[in-house]
Parts: C-alpha cells; sequence; structure tokens
C-alpha cells in the first residue's frame, strides 16, 4: 500500500477537525435557539400570569446563556474557518506535486513583460507558471517580493546564501508557514496595494493647524447633552438643544470636505488591517535561530512594544468607525458626538506614534510570505537540493535535474555539466530540447532566489540569464517571426559587450527562415557569444552547427533520440552525448494522420 504524502496527511487532519467543529457548530446554534425561546416564554409566563422572582431569575439566567452561547459560537465558527483554510492549503500543496495546479487563481499575470530576458520564455509569470506553483504569498509586498527575487535576482553570493539559509529554517517549519498562509488568506484585501493607507500614515501633516480647535469636540458634545437633559428634566426649551446639535450638524458639513474623504479611505482599509495583524502575531510568536529571520522579527519589537499591538490599536480605532454602515446610528451620533472627528483625532495620535513604521512592518510581512513560498519547494520534495555557488570561473553542474513544473509522475532526470562552455543541443522533434533549456534556467532562477532547486545535486555560478525561445511575430508593428528573432538575439549580443558574467537559452535558431540562411546566421551568433565571460545552450536541428566541436574545445554537442517500436515512435528525453542521428518528422506527420506523399 502506497504511503500517504504529508500533505494528504494533513488536508484530512485539518478536513476532520473541521467537521467536528461544524456539527458542534450545529448543535450549539440548536442550543441558541432553545436558550432565547424558553427564557422568552419564561420571561413571557412571569410577567403576565406567575410573577414568581424565581422564574424572571430562570428567564434571565437563559438570556445570559444565549449570549454566552452567541460569543463561544462564534469562536467554533472562525476555528472550523480556520481549519477549512488549512485544509484547502495542504490539497493545494499535494495539487502542486501530481500537476493538478495550473488552476491556481494568482498566476501573476500582471507580472509578465516581453521585453524582461528571461520571464517569458521560462513560464516564470502567467498561467502555468513559476510564479503560480510556488507562490503562497496574499499580501501585496509578499507577491511584489517573490516577484522580484523570481525576475531581478541578486548576483551577490552572500545575499542569494543569507536568504538560503533562512529558507532551510523555514522549509522546516511547515507550520508556521501554512498558519502565516492561513492568516494572509483570511482577508483578501490584503493582496491590495497599501499606498493610500502608507500615505496617511507617513503624512506629516496635522488634520487641524490650530490644536485649541480640538477642545471644541469635546465641549460642544457636552453643552448640547447636557442641554438636552435638562430639557428633559426641566423647563429648558428645545429650542436650545436643537440649537446646540444644529450647530455642530453644520460643522460637520464643513469638516467632511477636509476628512471626509479620508475617512471612506481609511475605513475600507480595515480589512487589510486586520489581515496584517494576524500575519504579524504568527510572526511574533514563533521562534527562529536563523540570524536573517531573527533580525526581520526583531524589527518588529522596536520602541519596546509589538507592532502587531500597535496595530491592534489602529485596527480598534477604525473598527470604531462602523456606525458608518448604518445611516441612522451614524447621523445620530455623529452629528451627536463628532464621532468622526474623534476617530481621525485618535488616528492622528497613532500616527504620530507609530506611523512611520507600518510600511516597514508591511515589508517584513511580506519578505516572510515569500520566503515561505520558495520553502515551499523543499517541503513538496525533501529530495531537492539547495544550490552551491561558485565565486570564480563559469559553471553549472547537476545530478539528477528535472523540470520543477512536471509533476513528479512524468519528470524525467538527466545530469548536466557545462564548465566555461557552450553546447549545442539536437534532437528530434519533440524529444526533449526546449525542456532542457528551460530546466536549466527555471533551476538557476530558483537556486538565485534561495529556494530549493529540482535536482539532487546542483553547482552554479552567478550568471546573467538571457533566452530566446518563444517568439512572436508583432502585425500591428509588421515584425515577422523571423524579425522579432533577430531583435531579441541582438538584445543578448549587445548585453555580452559588457562583459559581465552571462548564459544564453537559444532554442531553434531561427527557425522562421531557411536552411541555409538558418545555419549562416547561427554561426554568426555562435561566432559573437563565444567569449570568456559567456556560457550556453543552443539547440538546432541543423547538424552543421555540431562541426563547431572540432573547431573550438568550448564547444561541445549533447542530443535527444528516440526509439521505434511497431510503428510507434517513443521518447526516454535522456541526454546523451553527441550529436543527434535520427530524424522523426515523417513519424509525427504519420502519427497525426497526414498521408504522406510518394516522392
Amino acid at each position: 500500500m502506497k504511503e500517504k504524502s504529508v500533505f494528504i496527511e494533513r488536508y484530512e487532519n485539518f478536513a476532520l477537525k473541521r467537521m467536528k467543529l461544524e456539527k458542534l457548530s450545529g448543535q450549539i446554534s440548536n442550543l441558541r435557539l432553545a436558550s432565547i425561546i424558553t427564557g422568552a416564554l419564561l420571561g413571557g409566563l412571569a410577567y403576565y400570569y406567575v410573577g414568581n422572582p424565581l422564574t424572571y431569575m430562570a428567564a434571565g439566567l437563559f438570556l445570559i446563556s444565549f449570549f454566552v452561547l452567541v460569543v463561544f459560537h462564534d469562536r467554533i465558527i472562525k476555528k472550523a474557518e480556520v481549519n477549512r483554510r488549512l485544509a484547502d492549503i495542504n490539497e493545494a500543496c499535494e495539487k502542486r506535486k501530481t500537476g493538478d495546479w495550473t488552476f491556481f487563481a494568482d498566476q501573476g499575470e500582471e507580472y509578465k513583460d516581453p521585453a524582461h530576458p528571461y520571464i517569458n520564455d521560462l513560464d516564470i509569470f502567467g498561467r502555468a507558471s513559476l510564479f503560480q506553483w510556488v507562490n503562497t504569498a496574499s499580501s501585496y509586498y509578499g507577491r511584489e517580493f517573490l516577484k522580484n527575487l523570481l525576475s531581478s535576482p541578486d548576483k551577490d553570493v552572500s545575499k542569494i546564501t543569507k536568504r538560503q539559509r533562512a529558507v532551510k529554517e523555514l522549509a522546516m517549519k511547515m507550520d508556521f508557514c501554512q498558519e502565516l498562509q492561513c492568516c494572509g488568506m483570511a482577508k483578501k484585501d490584503t493582496r491590495n496595494d497599501p499606498e493610500k493607507l502608507l500615505s496617511y500614515a507617513e503624512d506629516k501633516s496635522r488634520l487641524l493647524p490650530v490644536k485649541g480647535l480640538t477642545y471644541l469636540f469635546y465641549i460642544l458634545p457636552g453643552i448640547t447633552l447636557v442641554s438636552f437633559i435638562l430639557y428633559y428634566f426641566s423647563d429648558l426649551l428645545i429650542h436650545i438643544p436643537l440649537a446646540g446639535f444644529l450647530v455642530q450638524i453644520i460643522i460637520n458639513v464643513i469638516g467632511s470636505w477636509k476628512i471626509g474623504r479620508m475617512v471612506d479611505n481609511l475605513y475600507a482599509s480595515k480589512r487589510k488591517i486586520e489581515g496584517y495583524l494576524k500575519m504579524l502575531q504568527a510572526v511574533e510568536k514563533e521562534h527562529f535561530d536563523d540570524e536573517y529571520l531573527r533580525g526581520l522579527k526583531a524589527e518588529l519589537f522596536r520602541n519596546n512594544k509589538a507592532a502587531s499591538e500597535q496595530i491592534k490599536v489602529l485596527d480598534n480605532i477604525l473598527g470604531a468607525l462602523s456606525f458608518r454602515s448604518n445611516p441612522i446610528v451614524y447621523f445620530i451620533i455623529n452629528n451627536l458626538f463628532f464621532w468622526d472627528f474623534h476617530c481621525v483625532l485618535a488616528l492622528e495620535r497613532w500616527k504620530k506614534i507609530s506611523g512611520s513604521s507600518l510600511r516597514n512592518w508591511l515589508y517584513i510581512i511580506g519578505t516572510y510570505e515569500a520566503l515561505c513560498s520558495l520553502a515551499l519547494t523543499a517541503q513538496l520534495d525533501p529530495g531537492w537540493c539547495f544550490p552551491e555557488f561558485v565565486e570564480d570561473g563559469l559553471v553549472i553542474t547537476a545530478v539528477d535535474m528535472g523540470h520543477p513544473l512536471i509533476n513528479d509522475k512524468e519528470r524525467v532526470v538527466n545530469d548536466i555539466a557545462l564548465d566555461d562552455q557552450i553546447c549545442i543541443v539536437t534532437g528530434s522533434n519533440m524529444s526533449g530540447k526546449t525542456t532542457l533549456l528551460r530546466t536549466i534556467g527555471v533551476n538557476l532562477v530558483l537556486a538565485y532566489a534561495g529556494a530549493a532547486v529540482c535536482a539532487k545535486e546542483f553547482t552554479c555560478s552567478i550568471l546573467d540569464i538571457f533566452t530566446s525561445m518563444r517568439i512572436n511575430d508583432d502585425l500591428n508593428s509588421g515584425i515577422s517571426t523571423f524579425y522579432a528573432e533577430l531583435l531579441r538575439i541582438k538584445t543578448i549580443i549587445e548585453y555580452s559587450k559588457k562583459k559581465q558574467p552571462m548564459l544564453f537559452l537559444i532554442d531553434e535558431v531561427f527557425r522562421g527562415t531557411n536552411s541555409r540562411d538558418r545555419v549562416t546566421g547561427a554561426k554568426n551568433v555562435l561566432m559573437n557569444l563565444n567569449k570568456g565571460w559567456i556560457m550556453g545552450l543552443i539547440s538546432t536541428h541543423d547538424f552543421e552547427l555540431c562541426d563547431f566541436e572540432k573547431d573550438d574545445s568550448r564547444i561541445f554537442n549533447l542530443h535527444f533520440t528516440e526509439t521505434y517500436t511497431d510503428g510507434e515512435i517513443k521518447f526516454d528525453y535522456k541526454l546523451r552525448e553527441g550529436r543527434c542521428k535520427t530524424a522523426n518528422a515523417k513519424y509525427l506527420m504519420k502519427m497525426v494522420g497526414i498521408e504522406i506523399a510518394d516522392q
């Protein structure tokens, strides 16, 4: 019997807890109904018929029990929801392993950039992308930080290894990583850009330029309230309290021009704040051994007060604005007590103490989220390795390297060894050439981010990655496929003149032109890129390019091949030394039902 994966076990555990909690929730709901009905009946019985103090007491106890059950029921519902989200998280992790993850909603589509050196060709963002597969961040800065790690990698080995050590520790803290993700999932609003909130928090200007004006918000409501009381208990004319109330309405109307939109924006941020609060609490209670993780956590305890406590104050102030959702109550409360003004003044006091720290707190939350996303690479498959880095020379060596986005059952692994070399990869159609190039590129992206890579062993230099694979024409600009590829390769050659260590991955070079021009062009590209600071792989169907191996020790050949059994073509996707000696176009045409014309 096949052993269950850790994610299936966790999914079943959380799903069972959720089911028990939902059953308990239903029972409590019935008790709530019974207690309120019983309390109401006993109260009515005591009032109309019995009049016994014990009956009144019993009715009161049932009503009290109703309110206690309401509070308890709310907690049970929240616990059930937490377990639902945790079950969903582990179900998603298992789907990442089985390959059933391309429907995940967050694809990072907005981060795609056709002009970027590699992100489109390597499927870093968009549907069926690395970002879609690995991302567990829900906050704006978490997604942004992960995006930057995957698209703008560090060139400083010390920074990469520092991040790698943090990711290694987080990989061992699955409970924490999933709790942080669960907290983020609770409030979807955290994904939106918090810049409006941050701009307010960092704004140094005062709401009221004259400090003494704030006393009016205490004095006027006091006078108006006392006059209403005097009207009720004495012969004071109603006109006096009404006049005071009218004055306050006028002040509120005038003040709304200054604070109305600001209050609306801040109240709309409450859901964001609730999400940030839960994530901060999760980080603050966790113990970390890694120096980088400890340093990030320490930033949350400046001024001898936890960031979550300071965010909680902000959350409570924004919660006080909830009267705005009830227009009638809001009209009375706001105009009688200057409620919005008092809330804004409380926000101003909070801003003075904590406002300048808010952006840093959100950065820290985002950093933890991004690092937890990278830690998922090691959690999904403990057999993956954390790469080693070589600071001198041009090196990429790997043992049992596979493509991270291909599921375990279908993935074929290969060894690769590039040492200051250029590799020409040949092979028939569908044999695995393009996948090899993407496998190397994607694993390098993961390595530079600080994640585990899909290999048993992996060593690499720090290289700028450039690709030319997925070439599209542009009818609006009058650019053909061939010309688009020329422009792409020109970009690679132009960058190479900076003499920075770089890697090029060129697939099916110059596929958009005839074979003669293709060979001539490919040879020219190889001559331009055959420099001491450049390493790369170029796939081709043109075997003439394989002859470069004879003339230059930096250039060597690798190939894929296929076999034929009972008229069927089979690929093993295993990389072999030397040049390819087979072609399969006719067989593939037969496979799809195209008749082969007699020659």
